[in-house]
Protein backbone atom coordinates (compact mmCIF):
# COMPACT_ATOMS: atom_id res chain seq x y z
CA UNK A 1 0.00 0.00 0.00
CA UNK A 2 2.65 2.48 0.80
CA UNK A 3 4.49 1.66 -2.19
CA UNK A 4 1.96 1.79 -3.91
CA UNK A 5 0.76 5.50 -2.73
CA UNK A 6 4.56 6.34 -3.31
CA UNK A 7 4.72 5.35 -6.76
CA UNK A 8 1.86 7.34 -7.87
CA UNK A 9 3.22 10.16 -6.07
CA UNK A 10 6.42 9.95 -8.39
CA UNK A 11 4.61 9.66 -11.36
CA UNK A 12 2.62 12.88 -10.66
CA UNK A 13 6.20 14.54 -9.70
CA UNK A 14 7.27 13.34 -12.51
CA UNK A 15 4.28 14.86 -14.74
CA UNK A 16 3.92 18.02 -13.31
CA UNK A 17 8.34 19.10 -13.98
CA UNK A 18 8.24 16.82 -17.50
CA UNK A 19 5.34 18.89 -18.57
CA UNK A 20 4.49 15.15 -20.42
CA UNK A 21 0.86 16.18 -21.91
CA UNK A 22 1.28 18.14 -24.41
CA UNK A 23 4.18 20.20 -22.97
CA UNK A 24 1.91 22.23 -21.20
CA UNK A 25 2.36 22.33 -17.26
CA UNK A 26 -0.53 25.43 -17.22
CA UNK A 27 -2.64 22.96 -18.02
CA UNK A 28 -0.88 20.12 -15.65
CA UNK A 29 -1.24 22.92 -12.65
CA UNK A 30 -4.86 22.38 -12.54
CA UNK A 31 -5.33 19.29 -12.90
CA UNK A 32 -1.99 17.66 -10.78
CA UNK A 33 -2.27 20.21 -8.17
CA UNK A 34 -4.42 21.09 -5.17
CA UNK A 35 -6.83 24.17 -4.89
CA UNK A 36 -4.46 25.90 -2.24
CA UNK A 37 -1.51 24.72 -3.91
CA UNK A 38 1.53 27.03 -3.00
CA UNK A 39 5.04 27.15 -4.88
CA UNK A 40 7.88 28.68 -3.10
CA UNK A 41 11.02 30.06 -5.81
CA UNK A 42 13.32 32.42 -5.34
CA UNK A 43 13.03 32.94 -9.54
CA UNK A 44 9.31 34.09 -8.92
CA UNK A 45 8.56 37.47 -8.89
CA UNK A 46 7.46 36.64 -4.94
CA UNK A 47 9.43 33.93 -3.32
CA UNK A 48 6.03 32.33 -2.51
CA UNK A 49 3.05 31.99 -4.83
CA UNK A 50 -0.52 30.59 -5.11
CA UNK A 51 -2.16 28.29 -8.21
CA UNK A 52 -3.20 31.05 -10.15
CA UNK A 53 -0.41 32.85 -9.74
CA UNK A 54 2.05 30.14 -10.37
CA UNK A 55 -0.08 29.47 -13.35
CA UNK A 56 0.35 32.88 -14.94
CA UNK A 57 4.14 33.01 -13.76
CA UNK A 58 4.57 29.96 -15.85
CA UNK A 59 2.84 30.83 -18.59
CA UNK A 60 4.93 33.82 -19.40
CA UNK A 61 7.97 31.81 -18.93
CA UNK A 62 6.87 29.00 -21.43
CA UNK A 63 5.30 31.17 -24.04
CA UNK A 64 8.96 33.32 -24.38
CA UNK A 65 11.35 29.76 -23.61
CA UNK A 66 11.06 26.68 -25.51
CA UNK A 67 11.47 24.87 -22.09
CA UNK A 68 12.63 20.73 -21.83
CA UNK A 69 12.36 19.97 -17.99
CA UNK A 70 14.34 16.04 -17.53
CA UNK A 71 14.07 14.16 -13.87
CA UNK A 72 17.91 13.26 -13.40
CA UNK A 73 16.99 11.52 -10.31
CA UNK A 74 14.34 10.99 -7.66
CA UNK A 75 13.30 10.35 -3.82
CA UNK A 76 9.86 9.64 -2.45
CA UNK A 77 9.09 8.88 1.40
CA UNK A 78 5.81 10.58 3.24
CA UNK A 79 4.10 12.58 1.51
CA UNK A 80 7.34 14.00 -0.21
CA UNK A 81 9.17 13.70 -3.23
CA UNK A 82 12.27 15.04 -4.32
CA UNK A 83 14.05 15.71 -8.00
CA UNK A 84 16.98 16.47 -9.05
CA UNK A 85 16.27 18.15 -12.59
CA UNK A 86 17.91 19.83 -15.59
CA UNK A 87 16.17 21.78 -17.83
CA UNK A 88 16.99 23.58 -21.18
CA UNK A 89 15.78 26.21 -22.91
CA UNK A 90 15.88 28.33 -25.67
CA UNK A 91 14.57 32.05 -25.50
CA UNK A 92 12.21 32.57 -28.39
CA UNK A 93 9.82 35.31 -27.47
CA UNK A 94 10.03 38.45 -25.24
CA UNK A 95 10.18 37.86 -21.28
CA UNK A 96 10.22 40.59 -18.74
CA UNK A 97 10.99 43.31 -21.48
CA UNK A 98 13.48 41.72 -23.23
CA UNK A 99 13.31 40.37 -26.87
CA UNK A 100 13.84 37.25 -27.80
CA UNK A 101 17.61 36.40 -28.66
CA UNK A 102 17.46 33.08 -29.53
CA UNK A 103 20.13 31.50 -27.45
CA UNK A 104 19.83 28.42 -25.94
CA UNK A 105 20.65 27.54 -21.73
CA UNK A 106 20.82 24.56 -19.72
CA UNK A 107 20.52 24.73 -16.00
CA UNK A 108 20.23 22.30 -12.99
CA UNK A 109 17.94 22.39 -10.30
CA UNK A 110 16.31 20.84 -7.63
CA UNK A 111 12.37 20.87 -6.56
CA UNK A 112 10.75 19.20 -3.28
CA UNK A 113 6.54 18.50 -3.93
CA UNK A 114 4.59 17.52 -1.17
CA UNK A 115 1.21 15.85 -1.88
CA UNK A 116 -1.74 15.64 -0.20
CA UNK A 117 -4.67 13.30 -1.20
CA UNK A 118 -2.64 12.36 -4.09
CA UNK A 119 -2.09 15.73 -5.32
CA UNK A 120 0.69 18.64 -5.39
CA UNK A 121 0.11 20.70 -2.66
CA UNK A 122 3.38 22.69 -2.19
CA UNK A 123 6.27 22.92 -4.44
CA UNK A 124 10.13 24.40 -2.99
CA UNK A 125 12.40 24.87 -6.23
CA UNK A 126 15.85 25.94 -5.87
CA UNK A 127 17.81 25.82 -9.26
CA UNK A 128 20.09 27.79 -11.25
CA UNK A 129 18.75 30.95 -12.15
CA UNK A 130 22.25 32.84 -12.25
CA UNK A 131 23.69 30.74 -14.76
CA UNK A 132 20.71 30.71 -17.31
CA UNK A 133 20.84 34.35 -16.76
CA UNK A 134 24.31 33.97 -17.99
CA UNK A 135 23.98 31.67 -20.76
CA UNK A 136 21.16 34.01 -22.21
CA UNK A 137 23.30 36.96 -21.62
CA UNK A 138 26.13 35.26 -23.79
CA UNK A 139 28.40 34.92 -21.24
CA UNK A 140 28.88 31.07 -21.86
CA UNK A 141 27.25 28.49 -24.28
CA UNK A 142 25.14 26.03 -22.97
CA UNK A 143 25.89 22.59 -23.42
CA UNK A 144 25.29 21.03 -26.81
Amino acid sequence: MVLDRLTAHKDVARRFLEEARQADRVAEYGELCTADYVEHDPGMPRESVGLAEAREVYRGVAEAFRLRHSVESMAAEDDLVCMRFTVRGQHTGAYEGLAPSGRTFESTGHVTCRFRDGKIAETWFNWDTAGMKEQLAGGSAAPA
